[in-house]
């Protein structure tokens, strides 16, 4: 085993072979941290380095960390790295990519839990695709808390992924709990922004340029639904009929959809798509862009006087309606959700009595 304080890791020699890196990126997840590990450890695929990397957690899921590393097989090298504090999703993906020394990164989350083949099938299908495509994603088994199987979840943009064009306007995310790609869809790129969240965006637009993304239909990733880092849950879920906690989820949302297109526009002016991005994306990027930005002004400050700048940038729709009216009318809101939802409640009242 060895743990990374702060050095630099040297590349594997070529001669070693197609090393695959295994990353779990764990925080505050003392209560599924173990069974990710062993879904790690229990992959079939050699040459095989794991890397259990903690993003700065307050409770034990480092020190369980620590216990589990003990337990690795021997052919397996198990990197251990702690982050000094809380990077957040982003700095902590880049992180870790610099330490993986594989041609392939098998991307996890400590809540997951990845089935023994997933790593040998997904760099068995990067390394045969005649596309020559260096990102794969796969259905997965969405899984409750406890581990019970809830349904098959399969990615609704996977037939798109080689539009750049499209996958810009649809909001396309890659199954990102699935991803494998090659190290260079990270380590080729501009560093993510420290305010990316929604990473599997970020490399759905990547390898656009790059004929899209492998997909395999079959699970290979219990996904446990609802409690991952990125996933928005707690109060701001809770009580969706109370205008002010669905004022912060409409803006959260918003906020992380301008984070990606903001790393689009990175992306787009350095590295290898420097120069290669069409002038009418760049253009519908731009123009998302600047109504986002248009309608968070508004969401901190609402004020009549904001409403045609908001109408103009994200036009006179459903999504735009209801921002302005969570911003100026937000009882008239309530009053709206409530009505809505009470034949649902009083059906569900007479079937409890039943």
């Amino acid at each position: 085993m060895e743990e990374i304080e702060s050095q630099e890791r040297q590349r594997v020699d070529a001669g070693v072979g197609e090393l695959a890196s295994f990353t779990v990126f764990a925080y505050n997840q003392e209560a599924f941290v173990r069974d990710a590990i062993r879904g790690a450890f229990a992959q079939d695929y050699r040459p095989l380095e794991v890397i259990l990397s903690d993003d700065g957690s307050s409770d034990r899921t480092f020190e369980i960390m620590q216990e589990e590393a003990g337990t690795a097989p021997a052919d397996i090298q198990v990197v251990l790295n702690r982050n000094p504090r809380n990077l957040g999703i982003a700095h902590h993906i880049n992180r870790v990519i610099g330490l993986a020394r594989g041609e392939y990164v098998v991307l996890s989350a400590a809540d997951d839990i990845s089935l023994p083949h997933r790593t040998s099938a997904s760099v068995r299908a990067l390394r045969e695709d005649p596309d020559g495509r260096a990102v794969l994603h796969a259905t997965v088994l969405n899984v409750a808390v406890d581990g019970a199987p809830l349904y098959l979840r399969r990615n609704p943009h996977r037939a798109i992924f080689g539009s750049p064009a499209l996958v810009v306007a649809r909001d396309a995310y890659l199954t990102g709990s699935s991803v494998t790609l090659r190290r260079g869809m990270y380590a080729d790129f501009p560093p993510l922004n420290a305010d990316v969240v929604n990473e599997d965006k970020v490399t759905a637009f990547r390898c656009a340029f790059r004929g899209g993304a492998i997909y395999i239909d079959e699970p290979l990733v219990h996904y446990r639904a609802g409690v991952g880092v990125s996933t928005l849950h707690g109060d701001i879920l809770r009580g969706r009929e109370d205008p002010v906690r669905e004022a912060r989820y409409v803006r959260t949302g918003l906020a992380r959809r301008l984070s990606v297109l903001g790393q689009m526009q990175v992306d787009a002016g350095t590295g290898p798509l420097a120069g290669n991005v069409p002038t009418a994306v760049l253009a519908s990027i731009e123009a998302e862009a600047r109504g986002l930005r248009r309608a968070l002004a508004f969401m901190d400050e609402p004020r009549a006087w904001r409403l045609p700048g908001l109408f103009a940038a994200a036009g006179l729709g459903r999504k735009s309606l209801k921002i302005a009216l969570l911003g100026m009318a937000p009882g008239l809101y309530h009053r709206y959700k409530v009505l809505r939802h009470r034949p649902a409640r009083q059906a569900d009242g007479r079937a409890g009595r039943t």
